[in-house]
């Protein structure tokens, strides 16, 4: 974009860097925040899950953003559209996004990249030169997704160079996750709600069928990581819900039982449901599981159809052989970004012909 190559440079560095600021605090109208945010204390917005995002336009030559955190997240920052750099949020940091920038309105973007187990991450503000001024963002979308999911959706290993590494926090990247791609697809704002490892009563590894803290008894938190405050529902209400659990479920043995398992995924469908109303629900299975998970989530998803009456849930399989092993796979055998576009096209045209939403394919 025009005068974006004049200096954008992502460092750690002292305020006096700047010639003059101007302060903008986390709370001013003009910021966006999308995801689920924690607004008690209106100066210092926290939050932990993965994908949310930050979103405000400015008028300026000089911009950093003020942020810490409990322990060590990546964001993904876009000025003006371009992607940047990956930014790294370890403490008390305040971080220079440009200097030298043109008079221009800049769009500014920040998306966390990595999941709640890497810390609560905290926003305090803005700081751009003493000239300039905030901007309310444009182009707000019409249409509302939220995601439930577990690694898959975090975007886990995404930038994993090869099945057989394994993962770290640099290499997890939500933005480029099936669940954005497909947001992005549609020019939908989303939620993530996922964790790494987790299952619809069964979380990865756990010794017994039934593991405690299952992924549907985070669904209702405010943060991943802290059982409250709870979430108000009513504060963003999605269009669509799109799940894809069942993996870790049955990642190993012992397997749950198929009556337990059902029962449990029917239980979160109802509790989306009760928050939600009658809005299509989308249930994904794959690509890293086949069966029994498979035909598990197909037949709870028609018993919702035929024997509830439930029309609106719907099942989509995704088969593991749409991952090419040697190109598509990055950390621990994880979908790369490759193949996170292959899982949204596949899913993309089903859930455009329930909702007759039109998508764009320009990033698939």
């Amino acid at each position: 974009m025009k005068n974006l190559f004049l200096a954008i440079v992502f460092l750690q560095f002292c305020v006096s860097g700047f010639a003059q600021t101007k302060q903008i605090p986390a709370n001013h109208d003009a910021i966006r925040y999308v995801g689920r945010f924690d607004f008690s204390n209106p100066q210092e917005v926290r939050y932990d899950w993965s994908g949310v995002y930050i979103q405000f336009s400015f008028r300026g030559t000089e911009l950093a953003l003020r942020m810490s955190d409990t322990g060590h997240n990546y964001y993904n920052i876009f000025i003006d559209e371009q992607p940047s750099k990956t930014v790294e949020v370890k403490s008390d940091t305040t971080l220079v996004i440009g200097k030298n920038l043109g008079t221009h309105i800049h769009r500014v973007q920040v998306y966390k990249r990595t999941e709640g187990s890497q810390g609560i991450g905290t926003f305090k503000g803005i700081l751009i030169s003493e000239n300039g001024e905030i901007i309310p963002w444009k182009d707000i979308p019409a249409r509302r997704i939220e995601f439930i999911g577990n690694s898959i959706t975090c975007g886990y290993g995404t930038e994993g160079l090869s099945k057989s590494e394994r993962w770290k926090p640099s290499t997890e990247n939500n933005y480029q996750s099936y669940a954005p791609i497909m947001a992005r697809a549609f020019k939908a704002d989303y939620h993530i709600v996922a964790h790494s490892g987790m299952g619809v009563v069964r979380n990865y590894g756990y010794k017994e069928k039934v593991s405690p803290n299952a992924m549907p008894d985070r669904f209702n938190r405010v943060f991943d990581e802290k059982e409250l405050p709870l979430w108000n529902f009513k504060q963003w209400k999605p269009d669509v819900v799109v799940i894809n659990l069942g993996t870790n479920d049955f990642s190993t043995q012992p397997h749950p039982d198929k009556t337990v398992f059902k029962a449990g995924y029917e239980k979160l469908i109802n509790e989306v449901r009760r928050q939600y109303g009658d809005l299509p629900i989308f249930c994904i299975v794959g690509p890293m599981t086949d069966e029994p998970c498979y035909s598990y989530v197909k037949e709870m998803v028609e018993d919702f159809r035929s024997v509830y009456q439930k029309k609106n849930v719907y099942f989509v399989g995704i088969p593991t052989y749409l991952m090419d092993p040697e190109k598509d796979l990055g950390s621990d055998t994880h979908p790369n970004y490759i193949g996170q576009r292959k899982m949204a096209a596949h899913v993309l045209p089903v859930i455009s012909s329930v909702t007759g939403w039109n998508y764009s394919d320009k990033e698939l």
